[in-house]
């Protein structure tokens, strides 16, 4: 398990998965995340969820929760394709109610930093829809570059 100041990011468990459907089945949250028919989504689905955090090409699979209250805030990952290459897919969903309390920004400061230090990524690239206005600025401020239609994160030194 990783702790941020405000949050945990830790393994998937299987009683997450309705969380995960919660998350997956907002909204608010589809729109953000796929360009397909906004519809619920069951039990394959689930199913598909399980499945991939196992994917061994998922290097990082994992829940965000709220450290003061154990609440499930959303989920993160970082995808490798071929290791060979050190070049990773990052992603984020967060259910809206946490939107606006800087999680995100606490996510994917620590997921970014992480892939760079730890897992000797080279590249990190994430995909995200134009209509995602507040997620772009956030991507910007954590230095991923627009690169046509794909962004994607140099390596920074931090201190």
């Amino acid at each position: 398990m990783f702790t941020t100041e405000h949050l945990y990011l830790r393994a998937f468990r299987d009683s997450d998965l309705e969380s995960l459907l919660n998350l997956w089945n907002d909204p608010l949250v589809q729109p953000m995340i796929t360009d397909e028919y906004i519809v619920p989504r069951g039990n394959r689905f689930a199913e598909y969820l399980r499945k991939a955090a196992d994917s061994e090409k998922n290097i990082l699979w994992l829940m965000v929760e709220a450290r003061d209250s154990g609440e499930f805030v959303g989920q993160t990952s970082v995808t490798v394709g071929n290791p060979k290459n050190r070049d990773g897919a990052f992603g984020i969903m967060l259910l809206p109610r946490f939107w606006g309390q800087g999680y995100g920004t606490e996510v994917t400061k620590f997921v970014v930093d992480y892939s760079f230090r730890e897992l000797g990524l080279h590249r990190l690239s994430l995909s995200v829809f134009e209509r995602n206005e507040i997620a772009i600025d956030l991507y910007k401020r954590m230095g991923f570059l627009e690169e046509d239609e794909e962004w994607e994160a140099q390596r920074v030194t931090r201190n």
